[in-house]
Parts: C-alpha cells; sequence; structure tokens
C-alpha cells in the first residue's frame, strides 16, 4: 500500500470501534444466520491478525481485539486471495489442530477478502458457526456482496485521505504563490510609482506634437499598470487573509455621483448618457468607503466601456429587508448566458473576442466579487446580449453618524 493507505489512516487497526464496519458485521450475522462476524486484516511484520470489527465474538477475542498469525484461520483467505468456504474446521487439514477453533468450539466458517484501492487483499470479512454448516451458494454471494461494501468503505476513506492531502499541498501552493505574488507586485510598484510620478511632471509642461502624444500614451499607460499592479496585491492580500475591511460613515450617492462624474468625459465621447438615481440621496452607512468605490469604479468603468449607444447609471435603493441594494445598469453588448457563470472569476472575460477588442486582465470583476463579500454583501449579474447588463449589489449596511471602526478580513 502506497504511504496514505496504512491500517492506521484507513482507521482498520483503530482502538475504537469502527461504526461503520460493525453495520456490516452486525448485517452478516442476522442475513446469514451465524452467531459469529468479523472484519479482520492480516499483519505479518506483527504476527497478528487485527480484528476491525466483530459481532458476538467470545469476550477473551473481543478483549484483545487480535489472534496470532498461526491461529489466524482468515489468513488463508489472505493468502489465496479468494473465498475460503470451510464446512468443518475440525475436519478441514488446515484448521484441525488450531488451538482456537478446539478451544472456542468454533465448527464452521466462510470467510471473503477485502481489498485495498489497488485490489490488494488485506484481510476477510467473515462468519463463523459453532455447528457444521453446508454454506449455500446464496450464502456465499451475500457475504461477497457484504465484502464489497467494506472494499468501498476501505475506497472512501482512501479518497478522503488524498482530497485531504491535496488540500494541503493547494493550500501551500496558494500561500506561496500570494507570498510570491505580493513580493514581485511591490517590487514593481516601486519604480513604476516613481515613473508615474515622472510622467504627470512632464505632462505639466503641457508638451505639444509628437511629444505631447507620446507623453499623453505613457500616462494613460502606466497608469493602467499601476491599476494591474494594485490590484494584483489586493488579492493576494484577500488570499492571505490580511485585507483590512474599514467601516466608515459614508454618502453613497456621493461616491456613486463622484464615480459617474470620473467616467462621464469617456461616455461623452461616444454619446452615452450617464446617470445616478435612487432614493438614498443624504443619506450616511458604515461602510468601507475604498473598497465600495472600488467596486463602483469596476462596474461602471465596464458599464461605459461595453456600451456603444444608450446609457449606463448607478441606481441605489432598499431591498425589502432594509439593505442596501446599488443596481449598475448598461444598455451595452451584454454577456452571453454560457459566460455568465464565470465572469466573477480570476482572469475571466466575456470570451476571447471580447478580451482582445476591449483589453483587460479579467482581475476587475474578482476583486468586487471578493471586495462585496467581504463586506458580507452579495452580487447578481442579469444580461441579455445586445440589451445590456444589470449587476445588483445587497449589502447589509448600517446608518450611522459615527466615526470609522476598522476590521481584518
Amino acid at each position: 500500500m502506497g504511504k496514505i493507505n496504512t491500517y492506521e489512516s484507513l482507521g482498520l487497526v483503530a482502538e475504537h470501534r469502527h461504526l461503520r464496519l460493525d453495520a456490516i458485521t452486525r448485517l452478516a450475522t442476522t442475513v446469514i444466520g451465524a452467531p459469529v462476524a468479523m472484519v479482520s486484516v492480516m499483519q505479518p511484520h506483527l504476527g497478528r491478525q487485527f480484528i476491525s470489527s466483530w459481532e458476538g465474538l467470545p469476550d477473551d477475542l473481543a478483549e484483545a481485539r487480535q489472534v496470532p498469525l498461526d491461529l489466524s484461520i482468515c489468513r488463508h483467505v489472505q493468502e489465496s486471495g479468494k473465498t475460503v468456504v470451510i464446512q468443518d474446521l475440525l475436519d478441514d487439514p488446515r484448521t484441525a489442530a488450531n488451538a482456537l477453533v478446539q478451544a472456542h468450539g468454533l465448527r464452521s466458517y466462510i470467510g471473503v477478502p477485502i481489498h485495498t484501492t489497488a485490489g490488494q487483499t488485506i484481510g476477510a470479512l467473515c462468519c463463523i458457526k459453532t455447528e457444521v454448516c453446508d454454506w449455500t451458494d446464496s450464502q456465499i454471494e451475500t457475504m461477497e456482496q457484504l465484502a464489497a461494501c467494506v472494499d468501498d468503505l476501505i475506497a472512501l476513506k482512501t479518497l478522503q485521505i488524498e482530497e485531504q492531502k491535496a488540500n494541503r499541498k493547494l493550500r501551500a501552493i496558494a500561500g506561496a504563490r500570494s507570498s510570491f505574488v505580493t513580493h514581485i507586485s511591490h517590487e514593481i510598484r516601486t519604480p513604476l510609482t516613481g515613473m508615474v510620478g515622472s510622467i504627470r511632471l512632464l505632462d505639466k509642461l503641457h508638451l505639444t506634437g509628437m511629444a505631447g502624444d507620446l507623453v499623453a500614451l505613457l500616462n494613460r499607460s502606466s497608469l493602467r499598470l499601476l491599476d494591474i499592479v494594485n490590484d494584483t496585491m489586493d488579492l493576494s492580500r484577500m488570499d492571505a487573509g490580511t485585507f483590512r475591511i474599514a467601516q466608515d460613515d459614508c454618502d453613497l450617492h456621493g461616491i456613486a455621483q463622484d464615480i459617474v462624474d470620473s467616467h462621464r468625459p469617456a461616455a461623452a465621447l461616444k454619446s452615452v448618457d450617464v446617470w445616478v438615481s435612487g432614493d438614498l440621496s443624504g443619506l450616511t452607512y458604515l461602510v468601507d468607503r475604498m473598497a465600495l468605490a472600488s467596486v463602483l469604479d469596476n462596474l461602471f468603468a465596464n458599464a461605459v466601456k461595453f456600451t456603444e449607444k444608450g446609457h449606463a447609471g448607478i441606481r441605489l435603493s432598499h431591498d425589502s429587508y432594509g439593505n442596501v441594494k446599488i443596481e449598475v445598469a448598461d444598455t451595452g453588448i451584454g454577456i452571453p448566458a454560457a459566460l455568465q457563470g464565470a465572469i466573477f472569476d480570476e482572469f475571466e472575460q466575456a470570451g476571447p473576442r471580447i478580451a482582445r477588442k476591449y483589453g483587460g486582465t479579467g482581475l476587475g470583476m474578482a476583486m468586487v466579487k471578493r471586495l462585496v463579500e467581504l463586506m458580507d454583501g452579495e452580487i447578481d449579474l442579469v444580461s441579455q446580449p445586445g440589451h445590456g447588463t444589470t449587476i445588483t449589489i445587497v449589502l447589509p449596511l448600517e446608518s450611522s453618524n459615527t466615526g470609522a471602526v476598522e476590521r481584518i478580513a
């Protein structure tokens, strides 16, 4: 067996009773009509047969939970890898001189192999009677079916062990990835911040001609790159559980209006109307100002980007439970139904054609979903290709006039 499939890890040599195996041995005594049933495994390196489960076993054997290997009847099952049927233990040369058979008045035996997931025979499910028995084909078939149930339990436990090992490995990989990404992003952001500052200084010189065009291109590109680095670092901090969520006293309508106004020039170039509506004007709530602004900025930027005509807006209201409801709606290209389920996954976009045409890394929507969840909210998307998209966020926010409180998410 592999390292993860030891008898100990499978629970076959545990001190406590194995409830599921006990159910099988109990069922075996009932349907076979035998007073004794056992599930046991052979441990040649310890010179014993360990009794994993039993029903009706003599007290001394039940207390010991083991039989010396040279006195084991089940070892014949393991050695042959086949079902062993003995009508009379005192008349069979393999067991006639067995001291345990004689001491406990055992007379008839049927044992069926049990296996690892690799097919190795490791022991037996057996039934024993105290009188000579001519075992029927039906009884043999029933025992083999019950032994298959034992094999299924072993397979299930093996899968659980392998899943736990895989999860530990994945967590280790995720932790290493998060640490690496955070480190690299920090190393990139430091010189990039200097570049962005220098380019802004150049931009203030109001250069004309090709020089001015190049500075404008550098400015847009460097800011976009800085946004990508910042998003990557935020996602890494979320993975590591160190992203901090604050609760600030915020005017939601004011935040939404600022977001819409910041994208108004881009919308005007395409004659797309932008707006903010709702009934939350003048109300304040406890919410992470930066997190909410990041969410709305990502969503509204997409609304403007993917809308060639019509409108894009943010609607603020309450749902029927009193939670804050934020809808970002547009009349843009929409998202195909087959792609809507993955739109909030990391590095996912609404198809390769969209990615090529509109650009982006696919991190923005993943950031949105993670931030909404960190604020204990829910996000939903309704979209129809050619008729626009509406993304709805529901946040359980409290009205407040107090200052900021911070917690670690």
